[in-house]
């Protein structure tokens, strides 16, 4: 009898938990949600993020997403309160442009247990942090700063060039993904830091090997997606004995010989600063720039200065040092928020750069004649940077920066290939309710992300989107501005790339959301230095397939070319 009453005491308690698991988890999400009028990407969207956590853990989302995008409209269902976005007005510029919170997806860009610009969560914290350094990134600075160009003009002349017509003349191949980075490495932490303290990783072969190494084992890519996308369940399984970060992880010890490298850098440029101090000429070039303007600007908002933070650790031998004794020694909240935000920019710069790099010089390897118009163009500049030159000479930045062909083929390029081409996501606000392309009461918390693969391949507004035609960007394809403003290499509004003048600029010297003319100083520079001088040929490009990841870069990490001298 007992066993009778307890079983009829049982069947309306699971028939009321079945109707509540159904209603809550199927019948709500599906018909009666403000998401359920969305498209799905896919037939089990509204149901489960099961179904795009495996995309992303398999890196094909964007192209997964460009063809949903395409079959379903400018506004589609992700999972169950995921939503992406391709539309430019209640779209884009409603979720960047509004200053949308970030998802915890970003705390993976986390350094020394600090929140730098990029994983600040919160908008009003990144503007905080965003207002430290943004002056010295501005267009106006860079293109007359005369710390960057002692710097430009020293890799160039003095590394780069060197070594690229020691390549020509024994008609050398080369892996310019290595090339490219090494130059750019040395012109970033010199700007950081000050050329005495910043890399030499362009002559330095042995040292930028070691580098990569430990680099790549510290943050390998097989760990971001668990650390992204699925934290909790990440965390639970450490818990129950199953790590699978520490099987992504070659060592805990590259780890800390990054965290230390950078470290060493925040303590030499220190010291350069203690020399200006102390009366020292203040020679261009020399000035740690981004590390003094950060400490300035942590001072004076009252970040606590008082050694207080010790970094975990293990004891490992780095260039005759002990790495745990630098990482172990007490150290201000003010120094690591200034360590925090110059290794962040550091691992950008080295993402980013190295990757438009490659691919400028992969499209104008395989397109001989438009190598021949921007060479003939670099050329024909005042103070062209013709090597070698006795004085060292580079062109005027303002001149590069207005030079039609130079800023569409970097667009152009930046368009096929964004350095970032995956998924941005932001939370919708939570107090409110937000409208998306034509559909209205997205609720709050909704994870809502667009990406530059897919908005930078909107036939609409690119034509034959999979083909690399720098023409379009020329005054004779004019649109009245549409492909500008369909631009997003950079993200847009108040989260943009803090960088992106940087960036361009020194891009440009190697041969590498903004105007058309907006373009930054390096990049341009970069270009400038190799297709003036020499011509390039592919001789081999099967590691140049793109990844289909949050960060682009080729799969094979490779591309070789052989360079030829031009004449003077």
């Amino acid at each position: 009898m007992d066993s009778i009453v307890s079983t009829s005491a049982i069947a309306p308690a699971l028939i009321l938990l079945a109707v509540y698991v159904l209603s809550r988890h199927v019948l709500y999400p599906t018909l009666f949600s403000p998401l359920a009028k969305i498209p799905n990407a896919h037939p089990l969207a509204a149901l489960t993020s099961g179904w795009i956590t495996w995309i992303r853990f398999t890196e094909t989302e964007n192209k997964t997403l460009r063809a949903a995008h395409q079959r379903h409209g400018s506004v589609i269902r992700l999972g169950p309160s995921e939503l992406s976005v391709s539309c430019m007005d209640d779209g884009i510029k409603t979720v960047y442009g509004k200053g949308f919170d970030k998802p915890p997806f970003y705390s993976i860009f986390v350094n020394f247990g600090i929140r730098n610009t990029f994983s600040s969560l919160q908008s009003d914290l990144h503007t905080i942090k965003r207002k430290r350094i943004s002056n010295i990134y501005s267009k106006s600075h860079l293109q007359t700063s005369s710390d960057l160009r002692a710097i430009l003009q020293h890799v160039f002349h003095k590394r780069l060039l060197p070594q690229i017509t020691d390549l020509a003349t024994t008609a050398s191949p080369v892996n310019v993904f290595l090339l490219h980075q090494a130059a750019t490495m040395d012109i970033t932490t010199a700007y950081f830091f000050g050329l005495p303290v910043g890399t030499n990783f362009v002559e330095d072969h042995d040292g930028h090997e070691r580098w990569l190494e430990q680099y790549s084992q510290s943050r390998p890519r097989e760990a971001m997606f668990f650390l992204q996308e699925v934290p909790r369940l990440t965390a639970w399984l450490g818990g129950i004995g199953f790590d699978v970060i520490s099987k992504c992880w070659a060592s805990k010890s590259n780890n800390d010989q990054v965290d230390t490298w950078c470290l060493s850098l925040c303590d030499a440029a220190e010291d350069l600063l203690a020399s200006a101090a102390d009366g020292a000429e203040r020679v261009p070039g020399q000035f740690p720039v981004v590390y003094d303007q950060l400490k300035k600007t942590t001072i004076k908002q009252g970040v606590s200065e008082k050694p207080s933070i010790r970094q975990d650790s293990i004891t490992v031998e780095q260039n005759g040092h002990k790495t745990g004794e630098t990482l172990s020694a007490v150290r201000s909240p003010q120094q690591l928020e200034v360590a925090s935000e110059l290794m962040d920019q550091v691992v950008a710069s080295h993402e980013g750069f190295r990757a438009a790099l490659l691919d400028v010089s992969y499209e104008l390897s395989i397109h001989p004649q438009m190598q021949t118009r921007l060479r003939e163009t670099l050329r024909s500049i005042p103070e062209p940077l013709l090597f070698p030159s006795d004085e060292n000479q580079i062109p005027d930045a303002k001149t590069l920066n207005e030079l039609p062909l130079l800023n569409a083929i970097l667009m152009e390029t930046m368009r096929l290939y964004p350095p970032i081409s995956g998924g941005q996501p932001r939370l919708t606000p939570p107090n409110s309710s937000t409208r998306l392309g034509k559909y209205y009461d997205i609720p709050p918390n909704t994870r809502v992300s667009a990406s530059a693969s897919t908005v930078h391949r909107n036939p609409d507004v690119f034509p034959d989107p999979d083909t690399w035609q720098p023409e379009r960007w020329l005054d004779g394809q004019d649109d009245g501005g549409e492909k500008e403003k369909w631009f997003w290499a950079f993200s847009s509004g108040p989260r943009m790339c803090l960088g992106q003048h940087f960036a361009i600029q020194g891009t440009l010297l190697l041969g590498l959301n903004v105007s058309f003319t907006d373009f930054g100083t390096v990049m341009k520079y970069v270009i400038a230095a190799i297709y003036t001088n020499f011509t390039s040929h592919v001789v081999d490009a099967q590691g140049h397939e793109q990844i289909d990841g949050y960060v682009s870069g080729p799969k094979g990490g490779k591309l070789v070319l052989k360079f030829q001298s031009i004449p003077i």
